[in-house]
């Protein structure tokens, strides 16, 4: 498999160019996924899947103790340690190298925060995912991505 090359200036370390994406199980990150990952192989370079699960907050006075906070947080990272798994299957069957990552916190944060590492060269997203309320509110995770990130995003429908 051919290799590629990000950071080959004077004085930078070399580090292998890949293609960031950014799931959560949606539809359109499953098509996000099968663009990015056939892509990666057109350039011979490998993905990172990124999940992020949002910090887990119980309301105050909810009746949930920190026996019940742990227990959500761990079926969380399970559920998305699970999907990653999976996903990662499918990306492999593109014959590219994959690294997975979940992270916690805020998915707009997380997948523009990674985007920033040497190593990738590129952001590959499905324009809806799951958080309809949340899109409402605040704007799609896509469109902070895309504004925020000094990296190309493509954005699959």
């Amino acid at each position: 498999m051919p290799r590629s090359w990000a950071g080959t200036g004077h004085g930078m370390e070399r580090v292998m160019a890949r293609i960031l994406i950014a799931v959560d199980g949606s539809p359109a990150s499953l098509r996000a996924l099968e663009f990015g990952a056939s892509l990666a192989a057109k350039l011979g370079v490998g993905v990172v899947l990124l999940y992020v699960m949002q910090q887990v907050m119980l309301p105050m006075g909810g009746g949930g103790g920190p026996e019940t906070l742990s227990e959500l947080q761990d079926a969380l990272r399970t559920e998305g340690t699970q999907l990653l798994n999976s996903l990662a299957d499918k990306a492999r069957a593109h014959n590219v190298a994959v690294e997975t990552e979940l992270g916690v916190g805020t998915p707009a944060l997380a997948i523009h925060d990674r985007s920033e590492a040497p190593d990738i060269q590129m952001v590959v997203m499905g324009s809806r995912g799951h958080g309809a309320m949340a899109r409402l509110l605040l704007g799609s995770v896509a469109t902070q991505v895309v504004h925020s990130s000094g990296k190309p995003v493509v954005v699959v429908r």
